[in-house]
């Protein structure tokens, strides 16, 4: 009697939470774009970051929109508390003051250098080959990367910890540009040799922006990287604690199901 009870309780409250939520206004997701987790298509907000956030937030009927900007300006709206969540946003202890970070990802990157392929070496090594070599690297400004990518190109002061504050003091070999697209243009123009990106997110950008054969990548995995969705704390959203945990609850529900990997194949496959 007493687990039906206890049962009746869980259930009320969590329709309860949906009735409110649904009441409530809309749910804003900022971040940069990220083909094809989420970027624009003419005026709308896609991928498949996007397909799984859309899925979820309406299982627990609340409205959600979804807004791709410069990454530096996505994180002022998440400082500011002007955004209720972020896509595709790694952990840093520097960004837990700002953030309720899940555990449960929304997609694992595995990070390769692309390259322009008229020029790809053949034989290549990672990190030790760009840097024997003294090979430009494309970077996005304001992206944290992982700890081995600064180690393998320390700040101009030595530092092998990333910082957003020194920019002007990066490794020189990094060039920034303020995304992917750019990045795979400069590296299509022979502007830099090599560019670090997630595979998936590299090849899929590279046939959109019609240089898909024009761009290769060396098959060495750099690194490996879980990028949640985390929600602001700052966010005015009502209630926000709870919406992240019932968010979180329906990704592992949606993963279990099979259904975020039919999500996965839509644009993969």
């Amino acid at each position: 009697m007493f687990r039906l009870i206890l049962l009746w309780l869980v259930m009320v409250g969590t329709a309860g939470f949906l009735q409110q939520a649904s009441a409530q206004q809309e749910f804003l997701i900022v971040g940069e774009e990220w083909p094809p987790f989420e970027f624009k298509d003419g005026d709308k907000v896609v991928g498949i970051d996007v397909d799984i956030a859309t899925h979820i937030f309406k299982e627990m009927n609340i409205p959600v929109v979804f807004k791709m900007l410069p990454w530096k300006r996505a994180w002022s709206m998440v400082e500011e508390g002007k955004a209720d969540a972020v896509f595709s946003t790694s952990f840093k202890e520097k960004r837990v003051p700002y953030l309720i970070y899940p555990k449960e990802h929304m997609w694992m990157s595995e990070f390769v250098f692309f390259n322009n392929a008229a020029n790809q070496l053949d034989q290549f090594e990672g990190y030790k080959t760009v840097v024997e070599k003294d090979l430009k690297v494309g970077i996005i400004n304001g992206n944290s990367y992982h700890p081995s990518f600064w180690k393998a190109f320390p700040y101009q002061d030595g530092s092998t910890e990333y910082d957003g504050a020194k920019l002007s003091q990066l490794n020189k070999q990094l060039k920034g540009a303020v995304d992917i697209k750019v990045n795979f243009k400069k590296l299509a123009s022979n502007r830099v040799d090599v560019f670090a990106a997630d595979k998936v997110i590299g090849q899929f950008t590279a046939k959109l922006l019609g240089l898909n054969k024009d761009i290769g990548f060396y098959d060495v995995a750099l690194y490996s990287k879980p990028y949640p969705m985390p929600f602001v704390k700052k966010s005015k959203y009502p209630d926000i604690e709870k919406v992240a945990m019932e968010f979180e609850k329906r990704l592992k529900a949606l993963k279990a199901s099979g259904q975020y990997q039919a999500i996965m194949d839509k644009w993969l496959k």
